[in-house]
């Protein structure tokens, strides 16, 4: 992951990324461009100031062999606040525009929504990709490319794999528990970094999964429109995280999913929201 989240600098305010994952589509995993951008955005952020927020855009498929240009320029130097924008560049191609807040600390009231893991749940023990049966796979596979091999920079648990990946009986829901399995040290720019590139990991599956009965033999075709982070607290990413995620609402081609993310003592400690094109292959 830490390899993964390296940048170069290329001049002033710009930075160029030293690797590239392919996903299913052959373009580079939404993940990698969260994680970047979020690591260039933080690169000229002041000290002090927590991230508090992160708005995204996909624009185009980024190629995955081939460098990005990270451009960060200033929006806001305020008393409370420091905003900065991002603009991804493959050449003449803008991949992905973005931008991020940071904050002063603040004092003010304090609630949280509570965790929807079970007391006691271990993530370690839970299935991973690999113990999904067969049928569930292909099923899964058909669905965006979903069921296939995990990432080796993603620890990923599934609990009631057998409820909730079920063709016949799962809903627009998904709880799941992730983290970066290599140490990343105590720079909290790497660790929010990496959890940006975390954030991607499955977050749409809650749009799919309650189409898989009716799909049948048709495949879909999911790409990411645009992502949104909130950072409520210090988020390690190197440790276990629980999601907790809903597609709100699917029409039209697109679909809405809201992600709720706890820490292994159930602290909430972050939001995220994605909005994705989805089709069936052909239309």
């Amino acid at each position: 992951m830490a390899d993964r989240l390296q940048l170069r600098a290329a001049g002033p305010g710009r930075w160029r990324n030293l690797h590239g994952d392919a996903n299913q589509n052959g373009r580079a995993y939404g993940g990698q461009l969260l994680g970047q951008a979020m690591r260039a955005l933080l690169m000229d952020m002041p000290a002090g100031r927590a991230p508090t927020m992160m708005q995204f855009l996909f624009l185009q498929g980024a190629l995955p062999e081939q460098p990005i240009v990270f451009e960060v320029t200033r929006l806001q130097e305020g008393k409370r606040f420091s905003a900065r924008h991002v603009r991804g560049t493959q050449g003449e191609r803008t991949v992905l525009d973005a931008h991020a807040t940071c904050a002063a600390p603040m004092e003010g009231p304090a609630h949280r929504l509570a965790s929807t893991a079970p007391p006691g749940e271990q993530p370690a023990a839970l299935p991973t990709l690999d113990d999904v049966p067969a049928t569930t796979r292909e099923a899964l596979a058909r669905m965006g490319g979903y069921g296939q091999g995990c990432d080796a920079a993603i620890e990923f648990r599934i609990p009631d794999m057998d409820l909730q990946l079920d063709p016949q009986r799962a809903g627009p829901q998904l709880r799941y528990w992730l983290r970066a399995p290599q140490p990343l040290g105590d720079n909290p720019a790497v660790q929010t970094a990496a959890f940006a590139y975390l954030s991607d990991w499955w977050l749409n599956a809650c749009m799919l999964l309650p189409h898989l009965r009716q799909a049948g033999e048709r495949s879909m075709y999911i790409s990411s429109l645009n992502h949104a982070l909130w950072l409520h607290a210090p988020v390690r990413a190197d440790e276990w995280l629980h999601v907790q995620t809903a597609c709100v609402h699917s029409a039209g081609g697109r679909g809405l999913a809201v992600a709720q993310y706890h820490d292994a003592d159930g602290r909430h400690v972050a939001t995220a929201t994605q909005d994705c094109l989805m089709a069936f292959a052909g239309r």
